[in-house]
């Protein structure tokens, strides 16, 4: 009967600790990471698709970025950038995801055509420019560039230097290339937004003079991708569902292991439940005596 007594008893202590328990920091692999988004016009083409429907390369790619903002584990420090023209600005620095997922859900869907500055696409100054604000913000977040890759004005068969204050490597990170290898026509919009037709052949700079340029038309560049990963140090990754932002950031070698504060009351607590359900499982008549 000694035993009926002592397993609640225990059970009840196992409780109070589970209560009392405080978060105990644990080191744990988190994210550090400026997620950019390439808002220019050939971001507007339609060919993705979020649950079967079209959707335009920027709303997978922010869709992407709302379902990792979900699976990250707390300690994890997200922030948002946007590029357009040649600029990357950085519109929300780095904040831990548990704490603030509201704000980071909140700034993200405000990130679309509307807060365009410019209608150039030079992707690989954007690109550095982004290398730049990680060197500049607190714990020099590693990089997630999303874009389709298409420079505009179009640079040629080469790379654009890389600014003098730039090393290859000193910044992790990844250019994650988003969008369909058919050439689609690029939907042209004014500075409030609305759509008012697609760009022309005679709209936009076209690489040569010859028939086979179609800078008015838009498709992953994916070897222009290669070409500046190569270039920079980055990785590079093709967006190829719907969790492609957060496979981005799980990268390995974008992982940073620290101290995260770890809520264990779980632990006691299952303890607890345990010694309830021995307590009452079926027993044989010997037992009846211990």
């Amino acid at each position: 009967m000694r035993r009926r007594l002592r397993v609640p008893l225990a059970a009840v202590v196992l409780l109070l600790l589970a209560l009392a328990l405080p978060p105990i920091p644990l080191p744990r692999a988190t994210s550090e990471t400026l997620v950019v988004f390439d808002i220019t016009q050939s971001m507007d083409v339609e060919d993705m698709a979020i649950d079967g429907l079209p959707a335009s390369r920027l709303d997978f790619a922010k869709d992407s970025a709302r379902r990792a903002l979900r699976e990250l584990p707390c300690g994890s420090r997200i922030g948002w950038g946007a590029f357009t023209e040649y600029r990357t600005l950085v519109l929300l620095a780095p904040i831990e995801v548990c704490a603030n997922y509201a704000d980071l859900r909140a700034t993200l869907a405000n990130v679309d055509g509307r807060i365009r500055w410019g209608n150039a696409s030079e992707v690989s100054k954007g690109v550095f420019w982004a290398m730049r604000a990680s060197r500049q913000l607190a714990d020099h977040p590693a990089v997630v560039f999303v874009t389709d890759g298409q420079e505009s004005p179009p640079l040629g068969a080469t790379t654009f230097p890389m600014f003098d204050d730039l090393k290859p490597g000193e910044v992790p990170g990844v250019l994650l290339g988003t969008g369909g290898r058919v050439p689609r026509p690029i939907p042209r919009t004014d500075a409030d937004g609305t759509r008012i037709g697609v760009w022309r052949h005679e709209d936009v700079v076209q690489r040569d003079a010859g028939r086979g340029s179609h800078e008015q038309l838009s498709e992953l560049r994916e070897a222009h991708l290669r070409a500046l990963a190569a270039q920079t140090g980055l990785g590079v990754a093709t967006a190829a569902g719907p969790d492609a932002v957060g496979a981005a950031l799980r990268e390995p070698r974008l992982a940073r292991r620290r101290p995260v504060a770890t809520d264990l009351a779980a632990v006691p607590a299952l303890l607890a439940l345990a010694l309830l359900v021995a307590l009452h499982r079926p027993r044989r008549a010997s037992d009846e005596f211990s």
